[in-house]
């Protein structure tokens, strides 16, 4: 047991690496027929992909992969939004060249009719630096003043949450309590990007879910929160019997179901291998082979162990090879979208086949690392 439950935290920190609710997003392709909110008759919001210095030009790229190009001009007003800020009196004059590619713009002015292009009357920057500088701020108070674990029980009268807290010592039971201003959030199905979380509520969470939560922690221990995001994820694990790098699929055999699953990769999805050092400290001992020689890890060392590891890529891996997959529970079973894929896991997967289901070491993921 003490194998899996080392599993199911290397598992975690993979998932907490890349479904961290403040990680950065990328724009991706959409089809050009579906509707952009991010383009309106008078406005676009995106990344700024291209500076066309010499002709006062500025290509737009969309959260949905659409561009528009924003031409700018001597009747431009432009202003830098200083991150959080909300209201505009708080924004800054800039200078018609203080931006660069990757900044975050809000154009305003008047949409051609086929909305690929603008004359920009007002041209609001959002710059990278500034956006990364706030969301490192925003990790580390995560990362100080956050907690999470699985969801054991939910008292909807007094609003509280018990979980499984994640601690260097093991699952520990912690009430979080929570009030009219805590924020919900929740993962949808078959999506590991945060910005596809909806708004949620304690009346939607559901024991078994992964939680994480933001907030203070009293002298007595009791915990409020601010800010829960939470969803429902799995853990699937076997050996791989197709790679499609052009469709960005794999498939495997999954040891749990026994049946085969394909598994989607997106731009999204974290890949790394595991190491013969992580490997022998995860891998319990053979009856009667002696102490295990090194033993598995708990709290930092372990994550800090997972955060070297070396990463993988699609094209990499190689039918026959066992992998461990990481996602949300979608609609359909036999298709999912990997949140983390975890390869070089086979002596694992092996030694599981030969006790318990394969389903105890695989159990479900988790928001945050112990």
């Amino acid at each position: 047991m003490r194998k899996f439950r080392s599993l199911t935290a290397l598992c975690a920190f993979v998932l907490f690496a890349s479904a961290f609710p403040l990680s950065a997003q990328t724009p991706s392709p959409a089809p050009a027929q579906a509707p952009d909110p991010a383009i309106t008759a008078l406005s676009v919001l995106g990344v700024v992909s291209d500076v066309k210095a010499d002709t006062r030009q500025v290509v737009v790229t969309t959260a949905a992969g659409n561009q528009v190009t924003v031409t700018l001009s001597d009747r431009t007003v432009f202003m830098r939004i200083p991150p959080g800020e909300k209201s505009k009196d708080k924004f800054v004059r800039i200078g018609p060249t203080d931006f660069a590619a990757g900044d975050t713009v809000f154009a305003r002015g008047r949409m051609t009719d086929d909305r690929k292009s603008m004359p920009a009357l007002e041209f609001y920057v959002m710059s990278k630096n500034d956006i990364a500088e706030k969301r490192e701020r925003e990790k580390d108070d995560w990362r100080k003043r956050g907690l999470a674990g699985t969801v054991n029980a939910i008292n909807a009268d007094t609003k509280e949450i018990t979980i499984d807290a994640r601690t260097a010592e093991g699952p520990k039971p912690t009430v979080i309590a929570t009030t009219a201003a805590t924020k919900f959030r929740r993962y949808a199905p078959d999506s590991v990007r945060f910005s596809d979380a909806r708004p949620s509520a304690i009346g939607e969470l559901k024991t078994g879910d992964q939680l994480r939560a933001l907030g203070t922690r009293s002298a007595d221990g009791r915990f409020t929160a601010e800010e829960i995001v939470a969803g429902s994820f799995q853990t699937i694990g076997g050996a791989i019997t197709e790679v499609n790098a052009e469709k960005q699929e794999l498939k495997i055999n999954d040891v749990q179901s026994k049946q085969p699953v394909t598994v989607v990769v997106s731009k999204d999805s974290l890949m790394k291998r595991l190491t013969p050092e992580l490997l022998a400290a995860l891998t319990p001992p053979k009856p009667g082979g002696g102490s295990n020689p090194a033993p598995a890890r708990q709290g930092s060392d372990l994550q800090e162990m997972f955060e070297q590891l070396p990463a993988v890529t699609l094209q990499e891996l190689k039918p026959g090879e066992s992998i461990l997959i990481s996602s949300t529970k979608g609609a359909e079973p036999t298709r999912v979208t990997a949140i983390a894929i975890v390869s070089g896991v086979g002596p694992l997967l092996q030694n599981s086949q030969g006790g318990r289901p394969a389903a105890v070491s695989l159990g479900a993921m988790s928001l945050g690392g112990p």
